[in-house]
């Protein structure tokens, strides 16, 4: 079984934060780092936590993340 994989495009990402409300683990938390736009994006620093519901890459208004695995 391969381990789940997250992709967050951070230059898409707007840091609107619904996808660290809709995950049922806390994978997700907004970064302190802005990207080019300015916005704080998110981050998966509990990765290893995700289930790959994908709660999150159905919830996010910008097409920003996805889930493998």
């Amino acid at each position: 079984m391969s381990a789940t994989q997250i992709y967050i495009n951070a230059e898409v990402c707007k840091g609107c934060g619904l996808c660290t409300l809709y995950c049922p683990k806390g994978v997700f938390c907004l970064s302190g780092a802005p990207n080019a736009k300015g916005y704080r994006v998110v981050e998966a620093p509990r990765a290893h936590a995700c289930s790959a519901c994908r709660l999150c890459e159905t919830n996010c208004p910008d097409l920003a993340l996805f889930i493998e695995g």
